[in-house]
């Protein structure tokens, strides 16, 4: 992208826009599914939310710390911020408290929808003058209908769910089913006369001469059915996430690249900076440099994985979230298309395009009257913070120390809000074992498969509850079932192993416990339960070598999930938990 110049209705030409902004939704979906042919959804997200997920990160701060003028005009922000966001997620870290997880998944929700109506507005102002009310049924066609698709996703719902469960915030039990199910119902209504208003609009508009933003419509088809798909049709949660984090973050490479250009033309004052360096042009040396700062950026989980150190692993928790933190924040104010700077530097489409002045809101005036004392400004700011994200964090960790609600209270729940979702029926059939209540266990079971007769855990499931109210040939014969739809599934081989055991059949109970290991030669069970195999046979040197390798299997295991339980921090998504 040396060289970039933007031609008149284009970020920065027809073809460049449809491959980094216009088509990017798309490629990432094809892709990404590409990807899962060979690589496992969990696989896929950790790389996606490692390299560029926390990496996309780096533009913004460069862009705020290496601006001279942006960074003038709002120093006490970027200097108190980091030390306020990160003081709060350091406590919330090192008191075990996590619930500012939820506060980083809603933030990233918000998020992703003001880029793409941030898209929206810059094809609006190249291509014409948009009225103020065209302008708003942008915000509210994107708001309503990207509302619409996360919660008619019972796939995110149930995840987000879970996630509030997982991290003690059990104030989500307030709102009752009945309630979340209306909601959606009247949200599908506002989305859908919004989208008919927003029609009507566009063809008044193209009545009075007021041509139609084609690109701005390309987007937003591209990215609303990107999002679709990813959320509703393709029902795997974890791998729907990284197709649009992964199309949210080449975008905003793209756009930062295109932005940081329009700030050095016109800039007389950045001399021999690192910021001019990085970006006076796009040669690909510079380019390789700027992915190599942001892989590496993003390696920072990696780093602390590598090593056996657990404060570590805590320091880039903190260092991940706080991250994540500052840049929703600082991109809330830094990328409004109004602002003289954007329009500058981004918008216009040549040197000498008027430039539209930037229009000082309440608090915007109140900083300029509090400015004028570096203390009072410089505490002012502080208080500031500490509003924005000391009153949240201490909020939820408040409702994880007193507010909880327990596995079947909340499997109770889902099954409400969610009754035609399989999952929900096997989780709350779970949750009913672990209390004991087979017959209970066996009724939401059964539903579950009768919903989803291709959902093989929900069998396998089934088989557990049978066998623990007595019934070993009929849990034998749901664990075949099991293997039959999802050969590869070792969990079901080991429940299978495990009835066998039951029975005295050492034999296929072997067979089984090696067929599970076959499939997941991480499986820490099936090697406990194989060496209790070759113990029960008195096969000793089997059972001294499968028991030593289960020890070392139980040390990786805890490092690992030490490890990993930095990275979904990075934008408040959580990867799916092992079935188990």
């Amino acid at each position: 992208m040396s060289g970039v110049s933007t031609v008149q209705g284009w970020i920065i030409n027809r073809g460049c826009d449809a491959i980094f902004f216009i088509g990017t939704p798309l490629l990432s979906l094809v892709a990404l599914l590409i990807a899962s042919q060979y690589f496992s959804s969990a696989d896929i997200a950790w790389f996606v939310l490692a390299f560029f997920a926390v990496g996309h990160h780096l533009p913004g701060f460069m862009r705020a710390y290496g601006e001279r003028e942006l960074f003038d005009r709002h120093k006490a922000t970027f200097l108190v911020s980091p030390l306020v966001v990160t003081a709060f997620v350091a406590w919330s870290v090192f008191n075990g408290h996590l619930g500012f997880f939820i506060f980083l998944a809603l933030w990233d929700l918000w998020h992703f929808f003001m880029q793409h109506y941030g898209f929206m507005r810059i094809y609006d102002v190249k291509r014409r003058k948009p009225s103020r009310f065209s302008s708003r049924l942008d915000w509210w066609l994107t708001a309503v209908w990207f509302g619409y698709i996360i919660i008619d996703s019972p796939h995110y719902l149930i995840n987000f769910l879970e996630r509030c469960h997982r991290y003690g915030f059990g104030l989500y039990t307030w709102i009752t089913p009945e309630s979340l199910l209306e909601f959606r119902e009247w949200v599908f209504y506002l989305a859908v006369g919004v989208a008919v208003l927003y029609v009507v609009n566009m063809v008044f508009e193209r009545a009075r001469g007021i041509p139609v933003v084609w690109p701005k419509l390309a987007i937003s088809l591209t990215t609303f059915a990107t999002v679709y798909y990813a959320y509703i049709v393709l029902e795997d949660i974890i791998l729907g996430y990284a197709i649009t984090a992964l199309a949210h973050d080449i975008q905003y490479f793209a756009i930062v690249w295109i932005y940081n250009h329009g700030v050095l033309k016109r800039s007389k004052e950045l001399g021999a900076s690192f910021f001019r360096f990085l970006f006076s042009d796009g040669r690909f040396r510079i380019v390789l440099f700027y992915v190599i700062l942001i892989l590496a950026y993003g390696g920072i989980e990696a780093l602390a994985r590598a090593t056996d150190n657990y404060l570590m692993y805590d320091v880039a928790k903190v260092i991940i979230a706080a991250s994540a933190f500052l840049h929703y924040y600082y991109d809330g104010f830094m990328w409004k298309v109004r602002k003289k700077e954007i329009r500058q530097n981004l918008v216009a489409g040549d040197e000498g395009e008027a430039v539209s002045v930037d229009r000082k809101g309440l608090r915007e005036r109140l900083q300029e009257r509090v400015g004028r004392w570096v203390g009072l400004r410089y505490a002012f700011e502080t208080g500031r913070q500490v509003l924005y994200f000391g009153v949240p964090i201490l909020f939820l960790a408040w409702s994880d120390a007193t507010y909880s609600v327990s596995d079947l209270e909340m499997g109770e729940y889902m099954a409400r809000v969610t009754p035609n979702v399989g999952k929900s029926h096997d989780d709350l059939g779970r949750a009913y074992v672990r209390q004991g209540q087979y017959e209970r266990a066996i009724e939401e079971h059964q539903k579950a498969v009768d919903l989803d007769p291709e959902f093989a855990p929900a069998y396998t499931h089934l088989g557990i509850a049978y066998s623990l109210s007595g019934d070993p040939n009929r849990a034998i014969e749901l664990h075949r079932k099991a293997i039959d739809l999802d050969p590869e599934m070792a969990q079901a081989h080991y429940n299978l192993g495990v009835d066998y055991w039951k029975m005295g059949k050492l034999v296929e109970a072997e067979r089984a416990f090696k067929r599970s290991i076959e499939k997941d030669s991480h499986y820490i069970r099936a090697h406990q339960a194989l060496s209790q195999v070759y113990k029960k046979q008195g096969n000793r040197a089997e059972y001294v070598r499968v028991s030593a390798l289960v020890r070392d299997l139980e040390k990786a295991a805890q490092r690992r999930e030490l490890s990993r339980s930095a990275m979904p921090w990075a934008t408040g998504t959580a990867l799916a938990e092992n079935t188990r």
